[in-house]
């Protein structure tokens, strides 16, 4: 089962990284949007390249750039 280990929220609030981990014990990156209308409020999916990473640190220092390279 994937499991998210980590949550990093941008400074504007706008954005945020979910770093996953997978059931072969190797890390991904998923990318959100803020979404806001009149009926309901959510995070709504980034289409992105998928990363595979091999540890949760290397996997939170490129989502860190990711959410950088958004604002």
């Amino acid at each position: 089962m994937m499991e998210v280990v980590k949550e990093i929220i941008s400074p504007n609030k706008q954005y945020k990284a979910e770093i996953v981990k997978r059931i072969d014990g190797l890390f991904s990156i998923e990318i959100f949007r803020w979404y806001e209308d009149e009926w309901f409020d959510s995070w709504t999916p980034i289409r992105d390249n998928i990363s595979i990473i091999d540890t949760s640190e290397h996997a939170i220092e490129i989502a860190l750039e990711k959410l950088r390279n958004l604002m």
